[in-house]
């Protein structure tokens, strides 16, 4: 049997597919190579002047070619090699409670693409709602090469290491002493109940959160002054407590649907609660909005698809982010920055709400 050999030429390698533009970027990153060329220097030229020790080295004209060029190539320096040089790791830390939650998803996003702006990576943590595991994933962290923090909600001030100044963003808390990001949770919850109780209702219930985090707790606190200022006991309402996720929602409104008075409106600390409200109606033959109205936070992307679609405070978990990284920026360089700065929320009313039915 004669054997063969083919003449066809090996398949070209084809970039791999991305959709995120960020991960697109990175894969065509300019290098400092390219720069020299377009500017007819070294590279060792470039590194001086993109590290900012070009003077007394690097003549003022060839510094102005150099960053023109840059300017042309939309050159960022590479993070890692600047590190190795400088001991600044160009990286930043985000530590969320749960990364099985598409809010902060959205939130890592707009971190993510401000950090990336700035010439910084952002690395994810994930603590699974334990304050603990939040703590230690921190202390754990300091060691590491970061050079500074994104921290979701944390209740106590972390310890710092060595005795100096750690750069840390407190995210949806405010800790005295650290710079804090927030959405606007107050004014949200107000328009929430200003909703509910402008459509008639006045047996409002609460699915609310376990987690004792400031965020949950003033949605809490927003509920209770409305009802009282509209004359109603929040102490005689229905209220139940569900861990975040469809399941433990569903069993939770299960349990305030089937009482013998149930409410006809209820107020779910976030949107996958709402979402599990939504299997204990439907479990229980009750209509949304008829015979219950539901409203959730956070307008994650799934609620559009919800029957009928489900009424939120649409937050913008993306630009909590972006700020929050853009305020640790500030805070690493030195710059004076805000205590405290906030998102601002909206109510956005969709199918899930009507005046309550007459009983």
């Amino acid at each position: 049997m004669t054997k063969t050999t083919s003449s066809a030429a090996p398949p070209t390698r084809r970039a791999p597919c991305c959709h995120s533009p960020i991960a697109r970027e990175a894969d065509s990153r300019v290098t400092s190579v390219d720069v020299a060329r377009r500017a007819g220097v070294s590279q060792s030229t470039v590194s001086l002047v993109m590290s900012g020790k070009a003077r007394g080295r690097v003549s003022e004209a060839t510094e102005a070619v150099v960053r023109r060029a840059a300017a042309e190539l939309d050159y960022r320096p590479n993070a890692a090699a600047r590190a190795l040089r400088t001991g600044a790791a160009r990286s930043v830390a985000l530590i969320v409670p749960d990364v099985t939650n598409p809010f902060f998803g959205h939130v890592m996003r707009g971190a993510q693409a401000a950090a990336w702006d700035a010439g910084y990576a952002v690395a994810l943590v994930d603590t699974a709602n334990d304050p603990a595991w939040e703590l230690s994933s921190y202390e754990a962290l300091q060691a590491g090469s970061v050079d500074g923090f994104l921290v979701f909600g944390i209740v106590q001030a972390p310890r710092r290491r060595g005795g100096r100044e750690e750069k840390l963003v407190v995210i949806e808390a405010e800790i005295p002493g650290h710079p804090s990001v927030v959405l606007d949770g107050a004014a949200g919850g107000d328009a929430v109940m200003d909703h509910l109780l402008g459509l008639g209702h006045r047996r409002i219930g609460r699915i609310a959160a376990p987690v004792g985090r400031p965020a949950f707790r003033i949605r809490d606190e927003r509920w209770r002054a409305a009802l009282t200022e509209a004359g109603v006991d929040p102490d005689a309402m229905p209220y139940a407590r569900s861990e975040i996720g469809f399941a433990a929602a569903r069993a939770a409104a299960l349990e305030l649907l089937a009482a013998p008075d149930p409410p006809t409106a209820i107020f779910c600390d976030d949107d996958n609660i709402a979402g599990g409200a939504y299997l204990a109606a439907r479990e229980l033959g009750r209509r949304i909005p008829e015979d219950v109205s539901i409203v959730g936070f956070d307008d994650l992307d799934f609620v559009a698809v919800l029957d009928p679609p489900l009424t939120t405070v649409t937050a913008d978990a993306a630009r909590l982010g972006a700020l929050a990284f853009e305020t640790l920026a500030a805070h690493m360089a030195g710059e004076p920055v805000e205590p405290v700065r906030t998102v601002p929320v909206r109510l956005t009313v969709r199918g899930s709400t009507a005046p309550p039915r007459q009983r």
